[in-house]
Parts: structure tokens; sequence; C-alpha cells
């Protein structure tokens, strides 16, 4: 392992540049923290050492709450102990910068501990913090204890504390996958006692979902409190981070309650393999009101050919080799500029609409002088007139169409941009994803017979059918004719 936390403080410590010394020793630590929790904003005062005054302020994006942190450079127990009566409070953190040479009592036995538990402070050291760190490394699930640590972590927390915790985050992950009752509970009687109530409510209800999604009775989850409500943003962001979970079942069940906007404001690393597992198992309850395509050449370096899912500016997108398709539940979320092209001409709008068997109910073209509107007062598919052909023979080789209008299932109509590459609802109407992306990309692009294939298949549902024996959104027989 390379050098240490502990060490690196050791060796920022110089007595023959008091000032230099504090400057380094603080820079460390702030490292270190940034390290345990990424999100962590961390403000250095002027004091040092103080008994009142913190050393630094730990901030969090998104959360009004703060914690003060106070670097302490005699880890006795006694003056520790000290500290916590004179400045001891939920949202203290004293951070001994040595280790203490007494030998510590099993936390069951230590008045240290309890006095911190009672208090809700933390006291923790650099190689408590560290082991966080390190454990995480092969247990990604252990990045959720790591950042509920600093935020509301409580008690003593040194290197074997810290140990336990982070093995109990990771085995009761495990255990919940399995619906291992009694290493499952041990997991939440550990965040029971080693956190505040709102990161063990987090953590629990992360652990309940877990238990949920691979088939278990939420009545028969084994936790001492309520774990009511649903999984936060972080700790779903943390799931879609982890290495893939490739039961299907668990995905659907994760994501039921999940909305699109909801899932567009996650921040997660890219691409995520459990990010595919989550939309392609929900796309049945995903709903979007508009899809902005913009277009891009493929690369011949590009690792991740094919089509995939991505959170990308906000927005749920899906990338292809040349286009990504943005969803948006609201115009104000469409957070992409739209594409400046041509409208295409009669005879490929047609075209498309016949091979896609996509029911064109209005269409609005443009000479060089004029604007016109072709459309049936009944809804009816106009691609098939006969009329439509001679009225485009009429307007000659310069008309083009701006816009047409397809009618979706539901008396729905799906409004495609041409010049803009966008389709949206004529009103405050969403549609299912699958309908939203099959319908805008078919229309607005000249996709392959490949193309066709892929995103025909990419869309189908073909999870859901197994799992309710239900047919392909795109089976022939439930295409308009």
């Amino acid at each position: 392992m390379s050098t240490s936390y502990a060490q690196s403080v050791r060796n920022a410590i110089d007595p023959s540049d008091p000032r230099r010394s504090v400057h380094a020793v603080k820079q460390t630590v702030i490292n270190e923290l940034r390290e345990t929790d990424s999100r962590v904003s961390v403000k250095a005062t002027e004091y040092f050492n103080h008994a009142f005054a913190p050393d630094l302020i730990l901030r969090w994006p998104q959360d009004s709450g703060t914690r003060r942190v106070f670097l302490r450079a005699d880890p006795d127990p006694v003056y520790l102990a000290q500290d916590l009566d004179i400045a001891g409070s939920p949202d203290a953190i004293f951070f001994s910068l040595t280790p203490s040479e007494r030998a510590m009592p099993l936390l069951v036995d230590n008045p240290l501990h309890s006095a911190a538990l009672a208090s809700g402070a933390l006291l923790t050291d650099a190689d408590g913090l560290q082991e966080f760190i390190e454990f995480r490394r092969e247990a990604p699930v252990v990045s959720l204890a790591s950042s509920a640590i600093l935020q509301g972590g409580r008690g003593l927390v040194q290197r074997q504390e810290a140990i336990e915790v982070s093995r109990g985050i990771s085995d009761g992950f495990a255990a919940a996958q399995v619906l291992d009752v009694p290493t499952t509970r041990s997991a939440t009687q550990v965040i029971g006692e080693m956190f505040d109530d709102v990161r063990r409510d987090r953590l629990t209800r992360f652990l309940n979902a877990v238990w949920v999604g691979s088939g278990g009775d939420a009545a028969s989850f084994p936790a001492a409190t309520d774990v009511g409500g649903s999984l936060d943003d972080e700790a779903l962001a943390f799931l879609l981070d982890l290495d893939e979970i490739t039961d299907d079942t668990f995905w659907r069940r994760i994501g039921r309650g999940i909305s699109l906007e909801r899932l567009s404001s996650l921040v997660i690393s890219q691409p995520s393999s459990n990010l595919q597992r989550l939309v392609s198992n929900n796309l049945d309850v995903l709903h979007a009101k508009l899809c902005r395509i913009t277009l891009s050449q493929p690369q011949l370096w590009d690792e991740q050919a094919g089509l995939r899912w991505a959170i990308d500016r906000g927005m749920l997108a899906l990338q292809g080799d040349r286009f990504t398709a943005f969803l948006a539940g609201r115009r104000e979320d469409l957070n992409v500029r739209a594409e400046d092209v041509d409208g295409i001409s009669v005879g490929e709008l047609v075209k498309r609409a016949v091979r896609h068997r996509i029911s064109v109910a209005q269409l609005e073209l443009s000479t060089i002088r004029r604007t016109l509107t072709y459309g049936s007062d009944r809804v009816e598919d106009v691609a098939h007139d006969e009329e439509l052909s001679d009225f485009a023979d009429v307007l000659g080789p310069t008309a083009r169409v701006n816009a047409a209008i397809a009618s979706l299932s539901g008396a729905r109509n799906l409004r495609c941009e041409f010049n803009s590459l966008t389709g949206h609802g004529r009103t405050a109407a969403k549609f299912p994803i699958v309908e939203l992306l099959y319908t805008a990309l078919a229309l607005m692009l000249d996709l392959t017979e490949e193309e066709q294939d892929e995103i025909s298949t990419f869309l189908s549902l073909r999870s859901l059918s197994r799992l309710e024996d239900s047919a392909s959104l795109f089976d022939p027989e439930d295409l308009p004719e």
C-alpha cells in the first residue's frame, strides 16, 4: 500500500516552522476527507487545535447541514472526553492527528464511545478513514458508508470500527441479495448504532430496496426501525455504479416507481451496465413528452458501439453510432441545442411512414414562397393518399416536409419537426419512451435496415415478455396497417 494518510500527517508536522506545519497538516487531512467522500466541500478556518473553534468546515451539495472538524494533536482519551464536554454535538467531528498509545476497550465497554454517541459527535483519525477508502476499492458499495460517515457518523470510529462498519455494509448488501436474515439484521444493527437518524434511514432503505428487489417480502426485512419510503437518489446512484447485477427481475422491482425526471437527475459513472438493466426492464413505466435527436459521426475507436442508455446533460438519452436521442418530461428540461437541417421530400416521408408502419395524420410543407398544411378532418392516415402524391407533384421538387403529425395508440399525436429533429406532444400528454423513440427515430432519420432491426430489438421489452408472457411491442401483428 502507498504511504498512509497517518504517515503523511506525521510527515507534515515540522516543529521548526509551525505556520507551515499547520497548513501542511490541514491540507493532508482535507485530502483524506475528499477521498473519503468526493462530494464534500472543505473550508479551512484560521484556527488550529482550538478548544471550541473548528479547524475545518464540511458542507455537501443540496444539503443545508454542515459538520465542524476539530483537529486534535493529543489523542489521549481523557482529553478527548473533555473536548466532548466542551464542543461535543451532532455536527462535531474530532480528528486525532496521532494514534493513541493506550489500549482501547471494546466499544460496549468504552466510555469515550458512549459519550460520543450521547452527544452525536464522531471521533476518528487518519487510520479509521483510510480503512473506508481501502475497503471500498474491493467492495464499491462501501462508498455509501464512507460518504455517510462524514455526514452522519457518530461514536468512536478508528481502524477496527471502520473495518467492522465497512464489512457490515458489504456483507449486508450481499446478504440482502440472497435474503440472508441473520447477516442482513447484523448490518442494520451496525448502521443503527454508528449513524445518525438520517443516514441510518438512508442506508437501511438501501438494504431494504435490495432485499425487496431480490424477491424478499418488505414486511420480513430484518430491521429494528421503520424503513418506509423510497430509495433516495444517492443510494440509487451508488447502486447503478456498482459492478453489474445481471438479475433482470431485481431491476424491474427496483425501477417500478422511478420516473424519467428522477432518473435523469442522477449523477453516475458512464457507461453504466446497471443503467442499461434498469432502463431496459422498466421501459413500460418511463414516460416523456419530448425527444430531440442530435447527429454524430461513428468513431472507429469507439468501444461502446451499438445502442446504449446514458444520462447526459441531465437527460436520459439513447445513444447510437450516429445519433443521440435525448428524452425530457418538460420543454425546459431539454438541455441540448437543436439541429438545423433541411426538411425531407414528400416521397421520403411516405417511404419512411410506410416502411415503419407509422400512421401520419397531417403534414406541414413549404416551398420557396409558401407554407401549406395537408391533413384529414377524420384523423386518417394520409401517407397512402394518391392525392398527396399529386399534391407533391404540383408543388415541385423544392417542396419539403417541415413537420408531420404521427398518430400513436390511445388517440395521441406526436409532432415530428424535421428541421430541428424534435418530437413532442401537441398537448401536455406524455408518451411511453418506447413509442416516442421508435416513432421519432423512424420518421426523422433515414434508418438502414440494420439500424431499424437494432432499434426495434433494443426497444422490444423482450425481458418483460419473459416475465409477463406479453407480446413484443413491435410484433408485426401489433403494428398499424
